[in-house]
């Protein structure tokens, strides 16, 4: 009998004798797990068995004292499993050592060498039960972290591998699961997260419904991702960006794509530059507005459909080696050239400032400068400075030529240059079928639509992924995390360079961003007023229509241009990089990046970095009026303004202890993190007038330099 022939054989039996239950951990029968089955990966030198099933554990915790900064503790736990597409059980208990027993009868049951079990935000999780982990498995034999306290992954020696399905999903398991449309969803409200609890308290049915629910949910979308993807369990993504990652080198190794990424991968210190060229999406508010309630006119929000995927399928890359252009050149050398060669270089700026008052966007970016003198800012963009260094590309250029007088001078600099073409087709390819779908499937299969979203937005994701990042350990005694230092990144590039799977070149992303830049503001330039943008977004009031529409005939074209139309479904066009109308407000204001707040029809919306939106809306009273300089959030909600449901924002304090110790009450207590309610203080961006800009009286800085008077591009 194949291995094919058994499982299903297998799964007929459990669908027609097993039934899915929720027990506590000690009167579960477990001899059940003796028929999930054992997978092996393809290919030799693949000799470890995964067992055949997805695993899921969740924990629940409470403080020491209520409404108080103090140490927690685990009051329950559950672990469900799911085997053969089907809900085998969800087992739960109360003490951290329980889970640890649970784990180890499980494993006795189950025939593999390797067992996955994912967590929900698992960094939160193990801070709560390494100690206990530990302890019972020896330190973990690999740990991979994306930054401190955030564990991608971590394995032990005894074959547990645990995964972060926080970090795949990329949203909470409430939203994840009504995304897939899993049978279990989230039991919201059903835990009191004030209460105190100890581990020997008898759970209630609502306590235990919702532990189960977060488990079992969790499993279920784990089970629809794998499905729709057709992985399985040791082959799943780690990451939202890896979902692409297997078709996009499949179509690589099909298209000779490698040996275009050998053809012009930059060298170590051209991938240098590159990432001190590199930014993220621009986000800015109009100087002039700080603080003031717009009311007087509608402010409408126009957005950038899918702008990144727009990029990648319209725009033109580098696409060969970069080489030095050794010639003196100037800033219309650039822009002249731009259409045809990509450019990267080293710009030094002696006195730049705004043309006028008017630009009320400046691109001129204050964290990305090498160096600056006596900048004068605004909200973290240079409105004027005697003395800016900084690396560049040609496409942002031409926004800091257009906003800035450089009369007082441009020096270009260490300038490399390589010929510009479309992006190979086997990229562009994918990453429009992955927008195609997305439209096709929208309000259709709900799994395959979550599935194309997370595609079409990785594609971008998978170009910007530094090459060189340092390792951050943790010390398993103390719990404190250390980035490494001292590690050869230049060697690290040249591994990077050697694998076979690096087919996408990290300068793509760059000038992605880059594009999406100048489409915001050429999106800014159809309307009078200019409120705020966010990434792909505009607000503004006094749009120019006919502009709008010159505006998206030009993306269409674009678009068309390379081969690519929009995508028609049920008589509805969908166009990548159009501005679409995605809202309508009576009330605009705005205290800078990422602080605005809107009110439509008599409610009131906020975006406030780090601030939850609902909950945020309800502390404001409603009252556009209190989003103002000096405005507190007190999320522990002293006027019982919030919903036991709504999330707040809080405050992460952790406790480590030297060991693993039991209180009075008898709880199995180790490390922990406190969440509590914190307090947000509402600030605005230090303002001033166009006027004292420049009789400002500022000290000049003076440093070791020495002059070359030859050098006539000064």
């Amino acid at each position: 009998m194949t291995r094919t022939e058994l499982y299903k054989t297998r799964q007929n039996w459990m669908h027609d004798h097993w039934q899915y239950e929720r027990t506590r951990f000690n009167n579960f029968d477990y001899t059940i797990l003796d028929e999930i089955m054992t997978i092996k990966r393809p290919g030799r030198g693949h000799n470890d068995t995964y067992n055949d099933c997805i695993i899921m554990i969740d924990t629940e915790t409470s403080k020491e004292t209520p409404k108080k900064v103090c140490k927690n503790y685990i009051v329950a736990w559950s672990l469900s499993i799911n085997a053969f597409n089907q809900n085998i059980c969800t087992l739960w208990g109360q003490k951290p050592s329980e889970l640890v027993e649970c784990i180890n009868t499980i494993k006795q049951h189950l025939k593999g060498d390797k067992t996955i079990i994912y967590c929900h935000n698992f960094g939160y999780d193990w801070v709560f039960l390494r100690k206990f982990f530990i302890n019972g498995w020896g330190v973990p034999s690999q740990q991979l972290n994306v930054k401190s306290h955030y564990p991608l992954f971590i394995n032990f020696s005894n074959g547990l591998l645990f995964r972060d399905s926080l970090i795949l999903s990329q949203r909470s398991i409430e939203k994840w699961a009504k995304d897939m449309n899993v049978e279990h969803q989230k039991a919201v409200g059903k835990w009191d997260y004030n209460k105190v609890r100890n581990q020997s308290d008898t759970l209630s049915d609502d306590e235990l419904d919702y532990i189960e629910c977060d488990t079992l949910s969790g499993v279920e979308c784990i089970r629809a991702t794998m499905d729709a993807l057709h992985k399985e369990v040791f082959s799943m993504p780690f990451t939202a960006t890896g979902i692409p990652r297997e078709d996009i080198r499949k179509a690589a190794k099909e298209n000779n794509g490698r040996a275009l990424f050998e053809k012009i991968a930059p060298e170590f210190y051209i991938q240098e530059m590159l990432e001190l060229v590199f930014h993220g999406g621009f986000t800015h508010a109009n100087r002039h507005i700080i603080g003031v309630i717009i009311d007087w006119v509608k402010t409408l929000c126009y957005d950038l459909s899918s702008s990144y995927p727009f990029q990648i399928l319209s725009k033109k890359f580098p696409m060969g080696k970069f080489k030095p252009l050794n010639e003196v050149v100037d800033v219309k050398y650039i822009l002249d050239q731009k259409d045809n060669y990509a450019f990267l270089f080293k710009i030094v700026l002696r006195s730049p400032k705004l043309k006028n008052d008017n630009i009320v966007m400046p691109v001129l970016q204050f964290s990305k400068c090498i160096k600056v003198i006596n900048p004068v800012q605004d909200n973290g963009r240079i409105i004027k400075c005697d003395f800016c260094e900084l690396e560049l590309n040609e496409i942002d250029l031409i926004l800091l030529d257009e906003q800035y007088d450089l009369s007082g001078g441009a020096a270009i600099y260490d300038l490399y240059y390589c010929h510009k073409d479309y992006l190979p087709r086997w990229f562009t390819d994918y990453v429009y079928k992955c927008y195609e779908d997305k439209c096709k499937l929208k309000g259709k299969d709900v799994v395959q639509y979550a599935i194309s979203k997370a595609k079409v937005n990785s594609c971008y994701g998978m170009t910007v992924q530094k090459p060189c990042k340092p390792m951050i350990n943790e010390d398993y005694d103390t719990g404190d995390f250390e980035t490494q230092e001292d590690y050869d990144k230049e060697a690290m590039y040249n591994r990077y360079l050697k694998k076979y799977t690096s087919v996408l070149p990290y300068q793509w992303g760059c000038w992605v961003t880059s594009y999406a830049m100048l489409d915001v503001h050429r999106l800014g330039a159809c309307c009078r007023y200019w409120w705020y943008s966010d990434t792909d977004s505009v607000y503004g009031a006094g749009w120019y229509k006919t502009k709008l529409k010159a505006f998206n005939r030009k993306q269409k074209a674009l678009l068309k241009a390379n081969g690519y139309k929009p995508v028609k479904v049920d008589g509805v066009e969908y166009c990548p990089g159009v501005a679409e109308l995605d809202g309508e407000y009576d009330i605009f204001r705005t205290l800078g990046s990422k602080r605005y707040a809107t009110v439509k029809d008599g409610k009131l919306k906020i975006t406030i970095a780090g601030v939850p939106k609902k909950a945020g809306a309800k502390l404001l009273k409603n009252d556009i009026n209190n989003f103002h300089k000096g405005y507190i959030f007190n999320f522990d909600d002293p006027e019982g303004l919030l919903d036991k449901n709504d999330k707040t924002k809080l405050q992460h304090t952790y406790f480590m202890e030297e060991d693993t110790w039991i209180d009075d009450n008898g709880n199995e207590r180790g490390d922990s993190i406190d969440l509590s309610p914190t307090t947000y203080v509402l600030d605005d961006v230090n303002t001033m007038s166009w006027d004292d800009i420049f009789k400002e009286e500022i000290s000049i800085q003076v440093y070791d330099y020495e002059e070359d008077t030859n050098d006539k591009r000064l």
